[in-house]
């Protein structure tokens, strides 16, 4: 694809964080943005919003989880603007806890969201490219713990991965008989209002682990794949642990399950347990931003400050006793 001027996206899960910010950056293109999720109100706010940046919009209230809306959602991105060129499914949340005291339901629900919800997505989307000749481009947003698997998060993990290796067979699949591309993004923490709309039941208040990812940084990500399709995209620094992951997966398990007890059990102001936006939605605004680890990404630059600056301290040690060793060995010879 040349341009997005005029290209027709469907965006899932976008009243708030990387859908409402990857619908602003669309918007900016001059495509035609379909915005869907389940607030009403919320929804038609960020429509507004996303048109005053220069694209045409549209709000369709959907419940991903629900096949026959997802549909619906199609066919009026369609007869809308005409056809549809691109397909995000970005809805979804997270859910935390110990696995045995979360209650199944809640469980089944999260894998209903994150994963069906993303098959739903395809299935409606792939008619509508078929009937342009076989071409679309295809975006699931899946995540970190979709390569490397987050104690505490078992069934936010499983939910993930699914999407991870349903995204690749899918990509592969159409490959054989079609120009329809599919991708993976894998963002790392990424501040959002996610914090509302994932269900806790740690009895704390959820914090990201930092460095946490602005949500603008995954739009334009998801951008650049509309244009050029790629297989995957990852985003954020966290990823560099899915080597040490890959080569003792064990230790580095019981670590992970160790470091995240303490500080999703044992730190952070307490909470009440919650369901989140499982089940119904959650009162909030149509927001990018969350405000998540505002505290944190302070302490890391201050970290990093530090850090460099002991760095660079004892390169000049080093750099003086070299010199001085030379002077010491050229003395010695003379």
């Amino acid at each position: 694809m040349e341009s997005l001027r005029d290209a027709t996206v469907v965006i899932t899960g976008a009243s708030s964080g990387i859908g409402l910010a990857t619908a602003q950056a669309f918007s900016r293109c001059g495509a035609n943005v379909v915005l869907a999720a389940r607030r009403r109100q919320l929804l038609e706010q960020a429509a507004q919003d996303c048109e005053a940046l220069g694209g045409r919009t549209f709000a369709v209230p959907t419940d991903v989880t629900d096949p026959a809306q997802v549909r619906e959602l199609a066919s009026a991105a369609a007869s809308t603007f005409g056809r549809i060129d691109v397909w995000i499914n970005n809805a979804g949340t997270s859910m935390w806890g110990r696995f045995e005291e979360i209650p199944l339901e809640s469980q089944a629900r999260l894998i209903e969201l994150n994963l069906l919800g993303a098959i739903y997505g395809c299935h409606a989307a792939l008619p509508h490219f078929f009937d342009r000749e076989g071409r679309g481009v295809i975006v699931n947003v899946s995540s970190i713990f979709g390569r490397v698997p987050m104690p505490w998060a078992a069934s936010y993990t499983a939910s993930k991965a699914g999407l991870a290796g349903f995204t690749e067979a899918l990509r592969a699949e159409l490959s054989s008989h079609s120009e329809i591309e599919v991708c993976g993004v894998y963002p790392a923490y990424v501040d959002t209002p996610t914090y509302l709309n994932s269900a806790n039941y740690t009895g704390r208040a959820l914090r990201p682990v930092p460095p946490v990812v602005p949500p603008e940084r995954v739009a334009e990500r998801i951008v650049g794949l509309a244009l050029r399709p790629r297989r995957s995209i990852r985003v954020g620094a966290l990823h560099a642990s899915a080597v040490p992951y890959a080569l003792t997966p064990d230790p580095v398990g019981r670590l992970a399950a160790r470091l995240g007890g303490r500080f999703l059990f044992r730190s952070g102001p307490p909470a009440d347990t919650t369901d989140g936006g499982l089940f119904e939605t959650v009162p909030a605004g149509a927001e990018v931003r969350g405000g998540w680890g505002l505290e944190e990404r302070r302490r890391v630059r201050r970290t990093v400050a530090v850090g460099g600056a002991l760095a660079a301290g004892a390169s000049v040690v080093l750099l003086s006793r070299i010199r001085q060793a030379k002077r010491l060995a050229r003395a010695l010879r003379g």
